[in-house]
């Protein structure tokens, strides 16, 4: 028993800020200082567009304490007990609860109460499943406010306490209901609904945001997999291993003894359930060890042991390795092969894709079973907090629809922010010329025969759309090999040595990766020449629809536009009424050949029309890197801008960075702007020197585009108990977006099957003077402006154009354009 008794109520000593009057407190405290980039009082509100209410993902929180402190505790197990799920019975155990209350929080190593408690205490427990008892030591850490920084991680845990209390299970992050689960039988898989929890201090007050997650997991286990493959490969232990990793590598599996989810790194054959190893100064066997630990009888002696390896406690240490038993774990998730399986993953759609009604009947649900389970209200009533009844609603704006401009005065409107139909009935707005164009196909079976029909129609479409197109020269290819291919093309353009080329179409048996990257290669980089890559199985449609691919005609007119754009053109454009503007969009991909290193593309606009671009890649290994390419990224396109525009520099430059989280937001601030504005800065000084003339300093924005968001929002149906996705064009800049930040949502597209995310946009830096009205405008008029569909895409067209160029460039390329090609969208 502890060695002293009582749970005083003084203030006693301890670190943390805020208020202690009763007064009520603002929160500001819990958001980390360096992710503040908005000054107090800075206005954010937009005022364009119509109002529409919408619900949020969020449910508004009350305190109803506002005078107390959160004391922590870091709580010790002698002899040392590793399953979690066995350290919380433990503190659940009479001895602890007659000390702390039922309703402390727990998060496995950590101890929080709202009482005052004596600094050190040990109490002895019996350990569940042995008996033998266990000495814990609780050694007071620290002392909160409600104003702090970890009050949030502190309310998150109480939320995963309610979860416990609701019977629900934890894998991971998140929280699942085994009860509610779903069988897919042809895989044998079950689905298990779940959901996501996170509480922040958003403009007003502190709000839960939950969001639908599932997890997919197998019921055969690992080791009946195993076993399978040794079946089928006849024992051979090294063919297995090799498929096993093949199958498995970079994969998840849950171990069910824990409900922990482990990153599947390699099978080991050297060791197995009687391997020794050293705890607690002893040798003991993995059998035993589970047995000991997770009252876990392992059957099976001689199978291997598959190796998690985790992230490095420390930089420049090895990275943490966990020994997982076959026979204990169960992978999750979809292979490669049932990803090919239409009807799959079409069952599987069917469970997890919610419609914004099931969205919000679930979170009602969620809500009411807070309130109703008895446990979970007593947790909360201890704590102080109150759940609102409902979901929070939001005063969205829906931005006006943005008619497209082809040729001339000509203009046409999407309907559901999609216009197929109005280009090919409105034409281009720039055409290009495509009178020297190649083919290049194999001559077997009918792929002559389609190469032909292709031709056809795409001379009709260059009639149809106003672009020059004349009759190709056609190489017919005698094998399919990817050197085959490779000298195809070399002798066609040796062919024609004297002329210039403006596109080369390759018609492709399959969509193999090897001829298709040497191809890309020889063609952006060695021979720069603007080229269409062109699958014959796309062309050739299903064989059950009788030889005739009935979608022959839409087909052939997107790959004519994307050869528009590769070639100079540009397909429509949007009034977007800024002068002297430079538009840079910039994102990151990881090479496929190069471990360790990141593609970086920029693309930025180069016309007064925003039509037309240029493009620039550089790889990286670390941030340092990526900020030196940044200042050469921004440097070289103003350079562009500046030969293009009659040795004039834009006034303005807006930067949109994708793929950014929140804990880089301190780096790109105190960093990545600072270099922007320095290569802003020397390339006026240069332009100044050159030209003998005054040149300003450029304004600019730099935005943060995030697409991945647990934010969703629910239009109002008829009534307050119906929902739909929003339209096109929904702004939301209040109630739900944060405090610290000068930012926004934006929903930029129509979706017609499940619920449409918003992307969300944090403006870092701005000395524009545009305000956020017209940084709202100016991200949905630029969500147009991506030519490879005719619709509206997720982000700014720049910052898609930059992902595009940056996955080519990492999965095919592995190295620089040439420049001849980079004033074109020759990457679409």
């Amino acid at each position: 028993m502890a060695s002293s008794l009582g749970r005083g109520r003084g203030r006693g000593s301890g670190s943390g800020t805020g208020n202690s009057d009763g007064r009520s407190q603002s929160y500001f405290g819990t958001i980390q200082p360096d992710l503040f980039v908005r000054q107090a009082g800075e206005p954010k509100v937009g005022s364009s567009g119509r109002v529409q209410k919408c619900f949020a993902n969020f449910i508004p929180i009350e305190m109803e304490k506002v005078d107390y402190s959160i004391h922590q505790f870091h709580v010790e197990f002698d002899p040392t007990v590793d399953s979690k799920h066995m350290r919380e019975r433990m503190l659940l155990h009479p001895n602890v609860i007659e000390e702390i209350g039922e309703y402390h929080v727990f998060d496995g190593m950590i101890l929080y109460l709202t009482n005052e408690w004596q600094q050190n205490q040990e109490i002895e427990v019996p350990h569940p499943t042995t008996g033998n008892l266990i000495k814990v030591i609780f050694k007071q850490t620290n002392r909160f406010f409600l104003d702090n920084a970890q009050t949030i991680n502190i309310f998150n845990t109480i939320v995963r306490r309610c979860f416990d209390e609701m019977k629900l299970t934890q894998l991971g992050r998140h929280y699942f209901n085994k009860k509610d689960g779903r069988d897919v039988r042809e895989y044998n898989m079950r689905i298990l609904p779940g959901y996501e929890t996170a509480i922040r201090m958003y403009e007003n007050q502190l709000m839960l945001c939950i969001e639908n997650r599932f997890k997919m997991v197998r019921k055969d286990s690992m080791f009946a997999l195993l076993k399978n493959e040794m079946m089928s490969s006849q024992n051979n232990r090294m063919r297995v291993q090799e498929k096993m990793n093949e199958m498995f590598g970079g994969s998840t599996v849950i171990t069910m003894y824990n409900n922990k989810l482990h990153r599947f790194t390699r099978l080991d054959w050297t060791i197995n359930p009687l391997s020794e190893f050293t705890k607690d100064g002893e040798m003991i066997t993995l059998k035993k060890y589970f047995k000991d630990q997770y009252n876990k009888e392992i059957l099976h002696d001689d199978q291997p042991i598959i190796i998690s390896e985790g992230k490095p406690k420390q930089p420049g240490e090895p990275p943490q390795i966990n020994y997982i038993v076959p026979e204990l774990c169960y992978p999750t998730g979809l292979t490669d092969e049932m990803r090919k399986d239409f009807r799959m993953m079409k069952e599987i759609a069917s469970h997890t894709r919610m419609s914004p009604q099931q969205r919000l009947t679930e979170t009602r649900k969620l809500i009411s079973e807070f309130q109703g389970n008895e446990n979970v209200r007593n947790c909360l009533n201890y704590w102080g907090i109150r759940f609102s009844d409902d979901l929070a609603v939001v005063n969205t704006r829906v931005l006006k629809s943005e008619p497209l401009h082809a040729e001339g005065t000509k203009k046409y409107e999407g309907r559901n922010a999609e216009w197929a139909r109005g280009v090919k009935e409105s034409g281009v707005y720039r055409g290009s010329n495509m009178t020297n164009w190649i083919v290049v196909s194999p001559s077997t079976g009918n792929s002559g025969m389609l190469a032909q029909k292709f031709i056809a129609e795409a001379r009709r479409l260059g009639n149809t759309l106003r672009v020059q197109t004349g009759d190709p020269m056609c190489v017919p290819l005698q094998g399919i090999s990817p050197n085959d291919y490779l000298e195809g093309v070399k002798s066609a353009i040796a062919k024609v040595r004297n002329e210039q080329v403006h596109m080369l179409v390759v018609l492709l048996v399959d969509d193999n990766k090897t001829r298709y990257d040497s191809l890309k290669k020889y063609l952006c980089v060695e021979c720069p020449i603007p080229n269409q890559c062109v699958n014959l199985r796309t062309l050739a449609g299903k064989a059950s629809d009788g030889g005739e691919n009935k979608n022959f005609g839409s087909i052939v007119l997107k790959i004519f536009l994307q050869m528009i754009c590769k070639t100079g053109g540009a397909l429509w454009k949007v009034n977007i009424p800024l002068t002297d503007t430079m538009i840079v969009g910039y994102d990151l991909y990881h090479d496929s050949t190069l471990k360790g290193k990141t593609v970086g593309a920029c693309v930025s606009t180069t016309s007064g029309d925003y039509t037309q671009f240029y493009s620039q890649t550089r790889p990286h290994e670390n941030p340092t890197q990526l900020g030196n390419n940044l200042t050469h990224f921004v440097r070289k396109a103003l350079k562009k801008y500046y030969d293009e525009n009659n040795n004039n520099l834009p006034t303005r430059l807006i930067l949109y960075r994708d793929g950014a989280g929140d804990g880089q937001i301190p780096y790109i601030k105190n960093t990545e702007v600072k270099l922007v504005r320095d290569a802003c800065d020397m390339v006026t000084e240069r332009a100044a020197k050159l030209s003998n003339k005054e040149h300003k300093q450029i304004k600019f924005a730099f935005i943060i585009v995030t697409k991945r968001v647990n934010m969703r929002i629910l239009k109002q149906g008829s009534n307050s108990s119906t929902a739909i996705n929003p339209e096109p064009g929904t702004v939301v800049d209040t109630v739900v977006t944060r405090p610290e930040r000068m930012d926004f949502y934006l929903v930029p597209q129509f979706v017609n099957q499940g619920t449409v995310t918003p992307v969300s946009y944090n403006i870092i830096y701005d000395d524009t003077e545009l305000g956020p009205d017209k940084h709202q405008q100016l991200a949905f008029k630029l969500c147009h402006l991506y030519y490879n569909w005719q619709g509206t895409v997720r982000v700014p067209a720049p910052c898609q154009y930059a992902h595009k160029l940056a996955f080519l460039t990492a999965q095919s390329i592995h190295g620089d354009s040439d420049e001849q090609l980079r004033n074109k969208l020759f990457f679409l």
